[in-house]
């Protein structure tokens, strides 16, 4: 029997150069979901992937005041042993970091049952065996993702492994699929220490190329200002639910506002924040998690609030040692926290508030222990032989100087633990070894940013129709990297097969 593929797509994804491939390599079905407005134009046109059967997500849901049917979704949440109200606070649209629109329950409940019913009556039509999905970071692809899990339907989401150009394909992103097959250590050598550190600081200068070329263009900010105000002043534009509320004038003062609040909250970092840090004194590391983000909204519901975590930590530490509290680097992108918010971090007093110019590798190197939500840092610590606490599960917390928090009373007794934990280079070495056998050479953010570059404004809009002669050509200029993609999905694919047979 032919294998049934559903993808998740949407325009400009590197996804549909995996679909290609499948398409000419692999005896199967291709079905599609659409995530897209104005590119659903190259879709309709498209005859680069066979697909048997497109539905558009844009169509099926949309704001609406009609009382929901509760007694579905409640049926809905038995079924697939879901919780709804989880996936809401979890989505950046619906939840409180919308600065154009507040929903009300009924309207979050309504498109909650539009979603669940156009996505079941999909999965009940085709029965698909796979579902191949970027990571999820919103309520439609969460819950496509969710459902899928609970049918058993097997799902394939290419992952960042936090090695920089080492890339996975997993159920879940930032996520081991276990059981693992065999190490072969005939295969791989052990590394010094110091061949440790250099292999982890693939992700460094990942992240740092990212910052350095992500929405780096006045001119292509401009030309996509100009593109957005067109697009939203188009009546059909309103009616998807993420659109709710924004408008022109709406737009450009949140605008004009939110760099005024950049500048003046920049200028408190740049003048209370410490940039003569103190080494001798005993501290442990928390840095901040990047907000709205989905590492702490998905995986970490319960402690996306960082600061109240923070606050939580302060309270739990040795009287000897204090809490150095740093920005994430990246967080500028979305205009820096409210002053306010630093300045109730300012008030505990054993905590520290670091400037975002101190390199990360110094205070990580120099810290008694790192504490963090699911950060990369916490993943350094160990190759710096720091032991660290993290607030969920991730790729690397089966590492013995990873310690999960379970229960947050237990906290005080866990940064104890932690800081008489001794990281062994020979755990370092196994988990190295295991990463390397079940990933591959791709770097997502480089080809990520390559794709901004040629079709989305630098990555300052995305909402663009793609001519289809355009993304063809783009197709056939990148098809070594489409190749790679696509074989991995194939070879993955043939994995879960063989698991089954």
């Amino acid at each position: 029997m032919k294998d049934k593929i559903l993808f998740w797509l949407e325009t400009g994804s590197p996804h549909l150069g995996i679909a290609k491939y499948l398409d000419e390599n692999h005896d199967c079905e291709l079905f599609t979901i659409v995530n897209t407005n104005r590119g659903k134009k190259f879709f309709q046109k498209q005859n680069i992937i066979k697909f048997i059967k497109t539905w558009y997500l844009h169509d099926n849901v949309i704001k609406s005041n009609k009382k929901p049917d509760l007694q579905y979704l409640s049926s809905f949440e038995k079924k697939y042993q879901i919780n709804l109200w989880n996936i809401v606070y979890s989505d950046v649209i619906l939840s409180q970091y919308n600065n154009f629109y507040k929903f009300t329950e009924n309207e979050i409940l309504s498109v909650l049952e539009q979603i669940c019913k156009f996505f079941e009556g999909i999965l009940e039509e085709i029965n698909p065996d796979f579902l191949i999905i970027r990571p999820t970071d919103a309520c439609a692809d969460q819950l496509l993702q969710l459902i899928c899990k609970s049918k058993k339907i097997d799902i394939l989401t290419v992952g960042s492994t936090r090695f920089g150009s080492i890339s996975n394909i997993e159920t879940d992103w930032d996520l081991l699929d276990y059981p693992l097959p065999p190490i072969d250590y005939k295969k791989y050598s052990n590394r010094t220490k110091e061949e440790l550190i250099n292999f982890m600081t693939g992700y460094d200068r990942q992240q740092y190329e990212l910052r350095k070329r992500w929405q780096g263009s006045k001119v292509n900010w401009a030309k996509a200002s100009l593109h957005y105000l067109k697009l939203i002043a188009n009546p059909d534009w309103q009616k998807y639910y993420t659109h709710s509320g924004i408008t022109i004038p709406r737009v450009i003062f949140i605008e004009i506002l939110s760099k005024m609040k950049k500048i003046y909250r920049q200028s408190f970092i740049d003048k209370y924040f410490h940039k003569d840090i103190d080494y001798d004194k005993k501290f442990v590391y928390f840095p901040l998690s990047l907000e709205p983000e989905r590492t702490i909204l998905i995986p970490t519901p319960f402690y996306s609030n960082q600061l109240e975590v923070i606050k939580n930590v302060a309270r739990s530490l040795p009287v000897d040692h204090l809490l150095y509290v740093k920005e994430h680097p990246m967080q500028k992108f979305r205009g820096l926290r409210p002053v306010s918010y630093y300045k109730e971090l300012s008030e505990l007093q054993n905590v520290i508030l670091i400037h975002p110019s101190i390199p990360n590798e110094k205070l990580v190197q120099n810290c008694s222990l790192v504490v963090s939500i699911l950060g990369t840092s916490s993943l350094e610590a160990a190759f710096r032989e720091k032991p660290s606490i993290v607030f969920g599960d991730v790729i690397f917390s089966s590492l013995p100087s990873v310690l999960r928090i379970q229960n947050l009373e237990e906290l005080p007794e866990l940064i104890k633990t932690g800081l008489n934990t001794k990281v062994n280079l020979s755990d370092l070495n196994k988990f190295v070894n295991m990463i390397e056998q079940n990933s591959f050479e791709y770097d997502d953010n480089e080809f990520a940013m390559k794709i901004c570059d040629r079709f989305f404004f630098s990555g300052f809009l995305f909402d663009v129709n793609i001519p289809v002669s355009d993304m063809a050509l783009f197709l056939e200029e990148n098809k070594k990297i489409y190749d790679l993609l696509g074989s991995q999905h194939l070879k993955k694919i043939y994995q879960i097969k063989n698991k089954k047979s």
